[in-house]
């Protein structure tokens, strides 16, 4: 109050001009300094805004990741579990199971996001999405050798062509036919093992990114 009593009557000693001059002066000065605290605190709610909205979209992805992978999984189950489990050594996959080009439409839609994921949970997504493909890629390759083998066997059922020959086609169709059906088996094993270490890591990243959304809220 001393202050303040001081500050108006030194104002009021001067002239009328200069005292007007000086406490616009001062009112400028508060005022641009409150100008500056209260962009201060905008761009600290942008920031904050931001970052929520970043993990959002990380979590979000990170779901919708373990969707797409579970839902095709579940699918490739009902159609080809028993006929998986049912190769032995030396016998043949002869069953055309259909797959398309576009199965992982939300990963393909979402890589830019995914590249922006820890190393772990990337790297993990990567590994399933790689070794999926390679057994698509594989059942595609079987799918024509099938289609292929029955074509032999077809031709070997014309009594007018050299049966001696399609016999020796039907014996190398089948044995890469067999080199096919291991192949299958195994991808399909080490993709079962890298999507449960790989569910393992993403669930891990989920929960730290629910914590941290956590602490972002005032």
């Amino acid at each position: 109050m001393v202050i303040l009593s001081g500050i108006s009557d030194f104002l009021n000693s001067i002239p009328g001009w200069l005292s007007s001059f000086i406490t616009a002066l001062i009112g400028a000065v508060i005022g641009g300094l409150f100008t500056l605290r209260g962009v201060d605190r905008e761009a600290n709610i942008t920031r904050a805004e931001a970052k929520k909205e970043s993990l959002e979209l990380q979590l979000s992805v990170l779901k919708g990741i373990k969707g797409e992978v579970s839902t095709v999984i579940s699918l490739y189950n009902k159609r080809m579990r028993a006929h998986i489990d049912s190769i032995e050594p030396g016998k043949m996959l002869r069953i055309n199971f259909p797959v398309g080009d576009d199965n992982f439409i939300f990963y393909e839609q979402n890589a830019k996001i995914i590249a922006k994921l820890n190393d772990a949970a990337r790297d993990s997504i990567i590994n399933i999405y790689t070794y999926a493909r390679s057994l698509i890629q594989t059942f595609k390759a079987n799918n024509q050798l099938v289609v292929e083998y029955e074509k032999i066997l077809f031709d070997m059922a014309d009594n007018n062509k050299n049966k001696a020959m399609y016999e020796g086609l039907r014996a190398v169709k089948t044995d890469v036919m067999v080199g096919y059906a291991q192949g299958i088996k195994n991808i399909d094993a080490e993709l079962r093992d890298v999507i449960n270490e790989g569910f393992n890591v993403i669930d891990q990243e989920i929960a730290a990114l629910q914590v941290k959304l956590t602490n972002l809220e005032p």
